[in-house]
């Protein structure tokens, strides 16, 4: 890392994610672990207050990134800088010294796309990038469930680590893992939803935010591996053309001794979603335009706003309970607000490609990949979670 990695300008928030909400979070971050005084001081360093203002690239990403294309080294061109902030750029160009690809920098995020997208991948980005700016906010209780879906990982596995968020959305997960205490967090994703995580995340100390495609990472590699020491992916990849060639992809980006986590899709127990859901998706909401499937998406989520709030939640103490299908799944929404289980079926709706793995399959990705301490977990008996360590070598 740069020797300027460790000087980190104030947190900063922009006041569509609910400030106070941001600043609330941050405080119980640093309060809970005020035993040990290290963990988030870094981040409480100031700059002058003209460079928290502005969107912009913190130069010190340059030393994760590569080429797409053939993984070359990037040069930085043409960049606008003020002299106020001299480890920033507002705007540039990043131009590989091999192939002479070239990227443009802006809006504070470098644009690491590959030359040309499958017609799968480009609608997928469409999809996902159109939800992601429509749904923008940060909630409360997305602290607990991004704990729910990474288990076994702490909190305090991210401190120091350098990690990647492949496959952002709007930067929700990346927020957690930057307060933490991550040296570094980089937030990737392949759509327009970039532009809601830079929003949300990409004045915070510690993170940045890449436009890239999980299929050609943009980033530094040698023979042994990559530059980050944490890699996590949560309901991402069950969303690609082929979810096992996407693990692949990020597995070659942990370095030696570094950890991978990713949540998917279960195939079990899913009976609502395989002969309700998924056919509408296949066969309606996939062949309208994103901005059209309000009309679909919010009555439906009023009936499943209606039935976890006035069946599961109620039942849930009862011998009932264990009748109800997908019973964990839906008590857990039981606790959320409309908006956001509209969210949830706006989601299922909104997907070009959508699989629901089985455990022998999910669990094939990391045996086929060589992966050590490998963990899979149920979670609300519907979907898989995943760890696994990259050997370290010798």
């Amino acid at each position: 890392m740069a020797e300027g990695a460790a000087h980190f300008p104030e947190v900063r928030y922009r006041e569509r994610s609910t400030p106070a909400m941001v600043e609330r979070h941050t405080a119980q971050h640093l309060r809970v672990r005020d035993t040990d005084p290290a963990p988030h001081r870094h981040a409480l360093r100031g700059i002058d207050s003209m460079c928290r203002s502005q969107s912009v690239m913190k130069l010190r990403l340059l030393n994760l990134l590569a080429c797409p294309t053939c993984g070359g080294e990037l040069k930085l061109r043409h960049a606008e800088q003020d002299p106020a902030c001299p480890e920033e750029i507002r705007t540039g160009e990043l131009s590989c010294v091999s192939c002479e690809a070239r990227f443009p920098v802006s809006g504070g995020i470098p644009r690491l796309l590959p030359p040309s997208l499958s017609a799968v991948a480009e609608r997928t980005s469409a999809a996902f990038g159109w939800q992601w700016q429509e749904f923008v906010e940060l909630y409360d209780q997305y602290e607990a469930q991004f704990l729910d879906w990474i288990h076994p990982v702490e909190p305090e596995f991210f401190r120091d680590k350098v990690v990647l968020d492949a496959g952002c959305g709007n930067g929700r997960h990346a927020f957690y893992a930057a307060t933490y205490g991550s040296r570094e967090v980089v937030a990737m994703d392949l759509s327009e939803a970039v532009e809601t995580a830079y929003a949300n995340v990409g004045k915070m100390p510690n993170a940045h935010v890449v436009q890239g495609d999980i299929y050609h990472p943009p980033f530094t590699r040698n023979a042994v591996g990559g530059p980050f020491d944490f890699v996590y992916s949560i309901g991402v990849l069950h969303h690609l053309p082929d979810p096992e060639a996407g693990f692949k992809s990020l597995v070659r980006f942990v370095r030696p001794g570094g950890a991978i986590f990713a949540w998917v899709y279960g195939h079990e127990n899913n009976a609502i979603v395989h002969g309700f859901i998924n056919p509408i998706r296949q066969n309606l909401t996939t062949k309208i335009r994103p901005s059209m499937l309000p009309i679909i998406a919010w009555p439906m989520a009023l009936m499943l706003h209606a039935a976890v709030k006035g069946v599961y939640r109620p039942l849930h103490s009862t011998r009932l309970f264990k009748k109800l299908p997908s019973r964990d799944y839906l008590h857990s929404l039981s606790s959320f607000s409309f908006r956001r289980n509209y969210n949830i079926v706006f989601d299922h709706l909104v997907a070009p490609v959508a699989f629901y793995l089985r455990r022998d399959e999910f669990e094939g990705w990391f045996r086929h990949n060589d992966l050590r301490d490998v963990r899979i977990s149920w979670r609300n008996q519907n979907s898989w979670r995943g760890f696994g360590r990259v050997a370290e070598t010798h």
